[in-house]
């Protein structure tokens, strides 16, 4: 992304990423057993080659959403992108716009080599023929959502004129040898007489698509962009939906064993991450001249909305692990009110949220978080004694905080209230969707 002095022209951004909704274990230095750190590197370079060929197989919708935050933590400028990667009738791949970006960024700019990373640079770090160009050092073991991983540092040898890298770390499945996670930027940040083009770091989830390939499904940034003249917090998502195969059916090996085959051979479920924006939904391809918003439209009654098809959810998850995923978001969420964290509530919240008060007042999620930015959302306890229910894509949490809300210039009231909090789960993650309060016994 690129800075402009204000007279000019404007500024630069580019991608994505960080946040699990649950923490990772710590990272335990001992070397793998039973198998080296080269068969390691080997085999998840080849799992990542196989990836990166099937995806050619397949055409996808690209949901790029961007924001800047002032220093007081609100968004004072946008930038949405919506497009179908897909084939012509030649056979060629093609990428279309859907509708026309909404750009409102008044302090960055994106420019073309942010558009290339996230294209071709965010989705797969690093294939077989690439290893070559990488230092690839082994960091140890941890666990990542759930999942035991091989953590591997990696980071370009030497960088060549107008080619663009990966730097960062990578989280590599202990059993299935593939990246599960990648954190990280595309480097190098470019110095020009036309100005500053900075990258902020970013993180990439997958899932599972047929039931062979692990392809890349969202990413993430919230970071810091230093330019000369100032710094911008820039956040940043990436969805990629809509996966679906053209062609005729092909059979992609690796170590002599078709993809997806034998299901010993599947790759074990990604962890949820917590999501930006919880209420992305992907929805077949408008014609060309369509005009799409990629924020959910407000419809009134007697509009009638076309069909959409809902995100795919990966299979469930273990009851314990759902359950410790939930607990950790009721936290993040309680700190997030307490520390004004504008950005973290964009993230969880659903753009249809509702908060229901104990006296029966209604507030939607962007009147709460307006009144965290005038001050007027009070103090918000840790959350105890919970209870969590889980039915399928929906979860309620029940539990009791402490509350202290301004009463007047100088006052504060406090209070015990009990929360009942309604998550749905969307695309393998969950946000809350409404919270109820009453005055706890």
């Amino acid at each position: 992304m690129r800075f402009f002095f204000l007279r000019l022209a404007i500024p630069t951004v580019c991608l994505l990423g960080i946040a699990l909704a649950q923490e990772d274990t710590y990272l335990d230095p001992s070397l793998p057993e039973g198998v080296t750190v080269r068969d390691i590197i080997g085999r998840f370079a080849a799992q990542e080659q196989v990836f990166k060929q099937a995806r050619e197989h397949y055409t996808y919708r690209q949901v790029v959403r961007m924001q800047t935050l002032s220093e007081t933590g609100f968004p004072d400028g946008e930038y949405d992108d919506t497009f179908d990667v897909t084939v012509n009738d030649q056979g060629e791949r093609v990428v279309k716009e859907v509708g026309h970006p909404r750009d409102t960024l008044k302090r960055i700019r994106v420019t073309p080599e942010d558009i290339d990373d996230m294209r071709n640079r965010l989705p797969f770090v690093l294939t077989t023929d690439e290893i070559s160009d990488y230092n690839i050092k082994y960091r140890g073991q941890q666990d990542t959502g759930g999942t035991h991983c091989y953590v591997f540092d990696i980071s370009p040898k030497a960088m060549e004129e107008n080619r663009r890298y990966f730097e960062g770390r990578i989280w590599v499945d202990a059993r299935q040898y593939q990246i599960v996670k990648s954190s990280g930027k595309a480097v190098p940040d470019i110095y020009n007489q036309g100005g500053e083009n900075l990258f902020p770091s970013f993180t990439t989830f997958r899932e599972l698509v047929d039931g062979k390939y692990w392809f890349p499904s969202y990413t993430k940034s919230d970071d810091f962009l230093h330019f000369s003249e100032q710094t911008v917090h820039v956040i940043e998502t990436v969805d990629y939906t809509n996966y679906k195969r053209f062609g005729s059916e092909s059979h992609i090996l690796f170590g002599g064993q078709e993809i997806g085959s034998d299901p010993q051979q599947q790759p074990t479920q990604q962890p949820d991450a917590g999501r930006q924006y919880g209420t992305q939904q992907s929805s077949p391809p408008p014609q060309r001249n369509d005009r799409q918003s990629t924020y959910p439209q407000q419809r009134s009654p007697q509009q009638a909305s076309p069909p959409q098809q809902q995100p795919v959810n990966p299979p469930p998850q273990p009851a314990q692990f759902v359950e410790q995923a939930l607990m950790s978001l009721e936290s993040e969420i309680s700190d997030a009110l307490t520390n004004r964290q504008v950005s973290i509530l964009e993230r969880i919240l659903t753009d249809d949220f509702k908060l229901i008060s104990a006296n029966g007042d209604a507030e939607d999620k962007f009147g709460l978080l307006d009144d965290i930015h005038q001050n007027r959302a009070g103090n918000f306890g840790q959350p105890q004694n919970m209870r969590v229910q889980v039915n399928g894509d929906r979860a309620v949490v029940v539990g009791e905080r402490e509350e202290s809300v301004p009463v007047g210039k100088n006052r504060m009231q406090t209070a015990r209230v009990r929360f009942t909090d309604t998550f749905v789960r969307r695309a393998g993650e969950w946000f809350l969707a409404q919270t109820k309060e009453a005055p706890a016994r």
